[in-house]
This record gives C-alpha cells, structure tokens and sequence, in this order.
C-alpha cells in the first residue's frame, strides 16, 4: 500500500511539473574538439546597457541554463580557466524559451611561464544535495590514507573494526569513481587503509541519492573521486613520502616505517586524452587489544570469567595502477576505455593470551596462541564506454560495460600451547588452513538524458551478474608431523547473483520551486550452493524504490529542501560465505547464507543559508537490520565467535549543521555537528533487545594562510558515547596539525603533518545483549609523523578534465568480500 501511494505522489508531481509555463534561456559551452566544458561561468547581460543579469555555472555535461527570463534583448559572456573569454551574439526573448546555438570556447595561448594556476578551495565545500572534501586543500592530508580522509570528514564514523557510518547509521555504500567497491568490511578497510590520498581529487558523500543510483546503501553513498589529468599536452605529479608512527609498548618506544608514494599524469592532444596513476606503497604496523569477558549460561548465570590480550604485527607491500583513454571521435561521439588494478601482500602476525577464571576469580586455564598468515589480494577493473551526444542542446545516451576481478588467498598457521591453573603445559594444537576466494563480475549500463521544457528527463537500465567462488581446507596437527583434514571446518561455497534494475527520474524548475521525482525497479535473482553439505537456496525478489525532491528558494538567501528515498541493503558476499575463519583459538568468524536484505525508508529536511550554511532534519526506518554481533558457540560458553544476522529494527533521528567561518582574512573554519538518537529492537539469542542512545559528533577544519604560499591546517574531531551496531562504543576523538608550503615557483610541494600527537585515539565500549557480556580496548597505531614532497610537471591548468566514468558495477564491487586477513 506505501509503494502505491509513493508511486501516485510521484506521478502526481511530474504532471503538476510537465504543466507549468515559463521562459527559459539553455545553451551548452564546447571545445574546439566538441568536448564539453564543465563549470564554465555564463553572464547574461542586458544588450542596452550590458549590465549584469544572472550567472549560471556550466553543469558536467557543459550545460547551462537561466530561468524565469523576461522578454527583452540579452548577450551571454563565457569564460572558463585556461581558455579565451567569449561573448555571444545578442539575441531577443519573447514568449516561449531560447536555445542558443552552441558555445565553442578556443584555449588561451598565453605563455603563463611554468606557474601553475589554482583556485583555492575549501577542504570542505556544502552543497544542496551532497557535502564534497577536497583532499588536496588539507595539508594533514600528507601521506595519509583514504581511510584517513574520510575519518575527518564531515559526519563519517569508522569504527575499530572498519565499519563506516554516515551521521550514525551503518550501511553506507563506499564507490571509487563510481563504481562501488564490492568489499566487505574488512576488506573494504584494508582496501582504503593503502590507498594514499594523494591519488585521490574529492570524496563526495550522499546521504540520499537520487533513483539513477543503484538503490544500496540504507544511509548513502560515499564516492571517491581519484586524480585524473587535467591540462592538454603532457602533464602530472609525483610524491614520495615518508612516515613513521610512534608506538608505546611496555614502555618502550616503537617507531614504525611506513612509504607513501605516487605518480598521476595526463596526456592530452587533439582528439586524444591518455591519463593514469600509479601508487607503490609499504607500511608496517601494530595493533594491541583487550577484552574481559563474563561467561553467562542459557539462563544468563555467571559461569566464570576470561580475559583476552592480542598484540598484532603487520607488514603489507601494495601498488594500484590505473590508465584510461578517452577518443573524441567527433562533435557527437567520444569512447572511452579505463583498466585499473590493485596488488596487495600481507603478513598479519598476531600473538593471543587468553586466561579462563572461575566465578571466584582463579585461573584455570591459559592459551598462548600464535598465528602466521601470508594473505595475497589481487583486483583488476576493465571498463569500456561510450557517450553520444545528439545535439547541442544536452540530449545524449552512454554506455558502459565492465568487468571485475577480485582474488584472494590465505595461508595461516595457527599454533597453541595450552596451560592448567599453575601455568604447567598440557598440550598443543596446530591450525593450517587455505582460503582462496575468486569473484567474478559482468555488468552493463545504459543512461538516456533528455532536457525538456524547463527541466530533465533521464532514464536508464543495468544488468550485472556476480560469481562467487570460495573454498577452505583445514588441517590439523598435535606434533608438526602427522597432519589430517579437519572435515567439520572444511567447506567450498558457491554464490552466483543477477540484478535487473531500471529508473526514470524528472526534475522541473517553477519559479522558485524545483521538483523532481524518480522510481527504480530492481530484481534480484541469487543462488548459493554450500557444496559438502549440499544445501542450497534460491532467492527471487522485486524491488521498487521511489525517490522524491521538493526544493523551494524562500529569497536569494534562504533554500528550504525536503527529499524522501527507499533504498536496500543487501548482504555483502562475505557475509553470505559460511566458512569459519580463526582469529585465535577461543574465537572465529563465519558468515550466514540466511541473511536477507535490510529495507530503509529516508527523508530529509534541509535549510541552505548563502548556500554554505546547512541544517539537515532526518528521519531514518530500517527493517531486518544486519548487524554484526558476537556469539557463544553451542555446547561450549566460553568460545566466542563473531557473525552477521537480522537482529533487530533500527531507528535513526538526527540533526546536522555544517558551519563555515572566516574568522580573519588568514583564519578560515568549518565546524561540522550532528546531534542523533538511534534505537534498536529485536531479538538476538531468543533473548530481547530494545537500546536507545543519544549522542553527537563534531568535526572541525581550521585553514590558517601564514605567508604567500605557505598554509597549515589544526583539525579534529570528538565522536561522544554511542552505539555502533548494538555495541555501546565509548567516546572517541583525536587532533592533528600540518603545515604546507610551495616552493620552486609553485612547482613544487612540501608537506610535514603530525596526526593524533598525544595518542588520544583509542577505541574502548562495551558488548551486552544476549548471552555476551564483554569490554573491550583497541589501540592501533594512529600516532604519525609525516613528510612529504610533490613536484608538478607540464601546464597544469583546470581545463579539459576527462570523463570520470561512473561505470556499471557500482552497487556489486561494494558486496565483494574476502575476508581471509
């Protein structure tokens, strides 16, 4: 019955829109090559006395527009940066709207020596319908990571275990250029922990996207926008860099290397542009956590007590690579072709102690526990495209097919010696297993847009196919000499899933309103086969989501915005994949072939003053929530492993302000908060759940100009009490500083950054529902030192960005999992 009604609102909409009157002035601003020219300045100006009339910025398919236009004579003045300015032929408005033929702007030929031409922007920029970081503005962005960036930026948390929210909800959909990443958790967090950010241009972060996204992701999309060339000719970077973290450990101090490198470059000539970057990297870590844990039986009685410390070592070698071309054909045809990979190897080395106490507090039991793991992860994206423009008016259709590798493999020993109540050895164990894992992804897309009277027409479909291989094989051993398989652990899965999705979207501006409606349908068909046990399941579902967009325009200052979105969850592939895989000896993790997606319901309510200052609204529903929790194994209390189920319901309200303050012409601030209450209710272990918490976030930019070319930057942020999953998270904030200058007439960069100085980043909360009752403390090794150098060659200008191809497989790469680290 909502879907009905959503759907008739939604129609309702588009015919009030389709019927409204008005003048209009559109026209699209070109290259010489017939490429478009996105974030162009248009002018209009009055032909008798030229004065100002309104200014429009050309959108990224170069098209412009000016409404609610009265009759008259008018002339438009263009200009972008590296091209001569134009002005139009003037031209006359009467009754009904003008299209303008389209505007070809020629690249200025003037000699700028060398110099490097930027425009200075915000690490921070707040728009209407997204919240956009511009990394290379931040100077603490210096050889850090992804995962970095996106720890301090505006309403992002990620936990101690790599789980990404988004103004306190989980279920955040994380894309790179568009294409989802496919990965879960885990995989996903050491896939952006070696991504350098010095191969990224802008994280772009969503929190409810319109239907020609796919419809995952409960709380919105997060996309990051890596480097591409920018300037004709032949142009780039490269960084090295160099950090060392400092790490306190039984009182001594640990400095710990870690590189990171890079190398983007552009070729632009004629009807040719060959882009790519390059990132070799390595890094060394630790990692220390504690856990207490209360042992309770089934009828939640005190059985005895554990306490569990892990000390991690990890070493890691990576190199991404990427290259793309883009042929402009002709004036209407451009093709495209991008391949990008990602090579990873891995040692994680953790040593467990984990002591086992009686109700009264005596030891009973210790285990020592080693582990060896040698982990590979290897990724390969082939996209092909194409884009066609019909005219010059912004009608155009693209196509995009892709292609997507990920394999990966584990080889871990696991090795422990066991000890009675007065530390006498009684035994030993040995572990050995592999963990390969092949996903195998096909998709295709097609986006039809066509402007109409005085709005925007777009629709479109996408076919993607998934197959997900994993196999393990356990053995064990007693003397290192005589192994067998382990039959009850050993295990091969098989998943293969298909997604038949198509949307319509329309958007029409009304005076001082702007409405725009959409609806997306997505099938999915999904079989898994868990092969020694021979089950299977089949799922076949029909999904709509409408999407709805009610903008009004108060006064010039004030924009008053109210949205409404369904989107869907579905079980990452990991999650899926039933395997056990050890942490230690008294705790695993596996997955649940069960699960069943998450359904949310968003609306949003937002208020725009001077377009920077924003208050966000939002109200958040969620059915079946997936949540990753801790469990005891059957039959035996005091071994933990962790899992993914439907638990519980999930209710998110919030308010979030987004404050930008020049303080002094040097001093300038962005202050980020947001206020929220979430709520969760279900079942886990037959037992209830009911948790609410309030709790806030803030973060804050300080931008400080010290001379001509040298900047730093104070940044940090305080994340209050909260839950995270149905995990009571304590708070958690950290600091950090940096300082930037140019040198070698601009040429060059220098870069010193100093993160979490005081080690205050320490992830401490407590686990209690159920049958667990636990708390713990994770300390990573967060506290930096970082230097770095860039040197820029060639005309970098800000023209001629090539096409950032958003791709086809965006909603599956983000369900890939391995999970074998």
């Amino acid at each position: 019955m909502k879907q009905i009604f959503l759907l008739l609102l939604f129609s309702i909409n588009v015919s009030v829109a389709f019927a409204q009157p008005g003048n209009k002035i559109s026209g699209v601003v070109k290259e010489g090559s017939g490429k478009q020219i996105s974030g162009a300045t248009v002018s209009l100006l009055n032909s008798k006395d030229s004065l100002l009339v309104k200014t429009a910025v050309a959108n990224n398919e170069g098209l412009f527009e000016f409404f609610q236009i009265k009759s008259g004579g008018y002339f438009v003045s263009v200009s972008a940066v590296g091209y001569k300015k134009l002005y139009s032929k003037k031209f006359e408005v009467q009754e009904g709207d003008v299209l303008l033929e389209s505007i070809s702007l020629d690249q200025s030929n003037k000699d700028l020596g060398g110099v490097t031409v930027t425009a200075q922007k915000p690490f921070v920029e707040t728009k209407i319908d997204r919240t956009v970081v511009n990394v290379d503005a931040s100077p603490t962005s210096a050889a850090a990571t992804a995962l970095d960036i996106l720890e301090k930026s505006p309403g992002i948390m990620v936990s101690h275990d790599g789980f990404i929210s988004l103004r306190g909800k989980e279920g955040v959909i994380v894309m790179m250029d568009g294409k989802q990443t496919f990965l879960s958790p885990a995989d996903l967090t050491n896939l952006l922990r070696n991504t350098p950010a010095s191969a990224l241009d802008q994280i772009e972060i969503m929190t409810n996207p319109s239907s020609k996204f796919d419809a995952a992701g409960n709380s919105g999309i997060i996309n990051i926008k890596t480097k591409k060339g920018r300037a004709a000719g032949f142009n780039g970077s490269v960084m090295i860099g160099a950090t060392t973290s400092i790490y306190n450990l039984d009182g001594k101090t640990l400095f710990i290397p870690k590189s990171q490198n890079s190398i983007n470059f552009n070729y632009r000539k004629n009807k040719i542009n060959f882009f790519g970057n390059y990132n070799p990297n390595f890094f060394r870590g630790r990692n220390t956590m504690h856990f207490d844990t209360r042992f309770l039986n089934n009828d939640k009685e005190l059985t005895g007590y554990g306490t569990t410390d892990t000390r991690f070592i990890f070493r890691g070698d990576n190199h991404t690579l990427k290259l793309g071309l883009d042929v402009f054909a002709n004036k209407k045809n451009v093709f495209g072709v991008v391949v990008s990979g990602f090579t990873f190897l891995g040692r994680p080395r953790p040593t467990t102690v984990a002591d086992l106490l009686s109700t009264n507090g005596q030891l009973e039991n210790r285990l020592v526990s080693f582990t060896d793991n040698n982990f590979s992860f290897k990724n390969f994206t082939g996209n092909v495209n194409w884009k066609h423009n019909f005219d010059s008016t912004g009608k155009e259709l693209t196509m995009d097919f892709d292609y997507v590798k990920y394999s990966s493999e584990t080889d871990m020993v696991l090795t422990t010696n066991y000890y009675d109540g007065n530390l006498r050895s009684t035994g030993r164990t040995l572990l050995k297993g592999n963990l390969p894992s092949e996903i195998d992804i096909y998709s295709f897309k097609t986006d039809f847009v066509m402007p109409v009277k005085d709005g925007r027409f777009e629709a479109g479909v996408k076919i993607s196919y998934v197959n997900n291989d994993n196999l393990v094989d356990y053995e064990r051993s007693f003397d290192e000499q005589t192994w067998e398989r382990d039959n009850i652990r050993s295990n091969h899965f098989i998943y293969k899933e298909n997604i038949n999705a198509g949307y319509v979207t329309y958007n029409k501006k009304i005076k001082k309103w702007t409405v725009q409606g959409g609806l997306r349908v997505e099938n999915t068909i999904g079989e898994g086969h868990q092969i020694i046990s021979n089950t299977k399941f089949r799922r076949d579902t029909t999904n709509f989501f409408p999407t709805a967009f009610v903008s009004y325009a108060l006064s010039d200052k004030n924009t008053f915005t109210v949205n409404y979105g369904r989107r869907i969850t579905r079980p990452n592939y990991q999650d899926l994949n039933p395997f056990i895989f050890f942490l230690d000896t008294l705790s695993y993790r596996k997955g649940n072939i069960y699960l069943k997606p998450q359904l949310t319901h968003n609306v949003e309510l937002t208020h725009a003053f001077k377009g920077k200052f924003i208050t966000t609204l939002n109200y958040n529903h969620t059915d079946n929530v997936i949540s990753q929790i801790v469990k005891p194994e059957s039959g035996f209390s005091k071994i933990r492993f962790l899992t993914v189920d439907n638990v519980a319901s999930f209710r998110n309200i919030g308010i979030a302000l987004t404050t930008p303050v020049t303080i002094a012409k040097w001093w300038n601030t962005n202050i980020f908060t947001n206020v929220f209450n979430n709520r969760f209710k279900g079942m886990v272990d037959t037992f209830a759940v009911d948790v609410a918490f309030t709790s806030f976030s803030i973060n804050v930019t300080n931008n400080f100009t010290i001379a001509k070319g040298f900047t730093a930057e104070l940044s940090g942020f305080y994340r209050h009490k909260g839950l995270n999953n149905l995990s009571i998270a304590e708070p958690v904030y950290q600091m950090g500083f940096g300082l930037q200058k140019q040198i070698m007439k601009t040429k060059g960069t220098i870069r010193l950054n100093v993160r979490d100085p005081f080690a205050w980043q320490v992830f401490r909360g407590l686990n209690k529902y159920g049958l667990t009752d636990a708390d713990y403390s994770i300390r990573p090794d967060i506290r930096q030192v970082t230097a770095t150098f860039t040197w820029r060659f060639g005309g970098n200008g800000q023209n001629n960005q090539p096409r950032r191809r958003a791709g086809s497989s965006e909603d599956e790469q983000g369900r890939a999992g391995q999970g074998n680290q």
